[in-house]
Order: structure tokens, then C-alpha cells, then sequence
């Protein structure tokens, strides 16, 4: 029953993604939906958790680093927040897309640069051949 189910979710969303509603009174809702998920999300503000679960996990300052390094010449602002009430997926961040914004996006387990480039956007610089010791 339950495959049944999520087997008719899936089709219905390729439909709304399509364009084709086959379920009375989705079409005005598809296209929202598929506005939703094509619009990019500008971020203008970054907040990292510095709560003690999430700088064990690896956030705190040491994340707030990386995120300033590489938000360094675009307009994203890096700043600091003190819980998100989500300590067991940590380290927490939050994206805010512009002033409007009260809640943004909270977004679990960020680590590494690789990861940070993507939230912000921007590419991951290369780095030299040889590591500094």
C-alpha cells in the first residue's frame, strides 16, 4: 500500500514538473511548485551555529573561517548564531536571501570547503601543489 502510494506522489510530481496535471485541483498548485524549485535562491547572509554541539562536530569558529575565506569579495555576509535547535544534524548553518528574510534555510552537517563553495556559490579555488607545513 505504501509504494502505491509514494508511486502516485512521484508520478504526480514529474506531472506538475511537466506540466500535465492528471489530479483535479493541482494545476494552480504545480506551477508554483515548479517556479519554486527552478527559482535560485540569492543568498546575501550566511549564519553559522556556534552552540557547543555544533562546534564538537566541527562548526563554531573553524567553520565560520572557511565561510568568510570564501565569501571574501561577494556580497554575502558571514555572521554568527547562537542555536538553531537542530544540534543532532551539526554543524548548522542558516542562509538568508536578502532583507525580506527573517527565517532562511537551515542547512545540516556543512563541512568542508567543498561544501561551503556550494552553499555560497562560488568556485572552490585551486590549491598550490605543495601543502604549507
Amino acid at each position: 500500500m505504501r509504494a502505491a502510494r509514494s508511486g502516485v506522489l512521484v508520478c504526480a510530481g514529474l506531472a506538475c514538473l511537466l506540466g500535465h496535471a492528471f489530479l483535479p485541483g493541482l494545476t494552480s498548485n504545480c506551477s508554483r511548485v515548479a517556479r519554486r524549485a527552478t527559482e535560485k535562491r540569492e543568498i546575501t547572509k550566511v549564519e553559522i551555529c556556534i552552540h557547543r554541539d555544533c562546534k564538537r562536530r566541527g562548526g563554531g569558529a573553524k567553520l565560520k573561517k572557511v565561510f568568510e575565506d570564501l565569501a571574501e569579495g561577494t556580497n554575502i555576509e558571514v555572521g554568527e548564531y547562537d542555536c538553531f535547535d537542530e544540534c543532532p544534524f551539526g554543524p548548522n548553518v542558516r542562509t538568508l536571501s536578502g532583507p525580506d528574510d527573517d527565517f532562511g534555510r537551515v542547512l545540516n552537517k556543512v563541512k568542508g570547503k567543498k561544501m561551503v563553495a556550494e552553499i555560497l556559490g562560488v568556485e572552490l579555488p585551486e590549491e598550490s601543489e605543495e601543502e604549507p607545513k
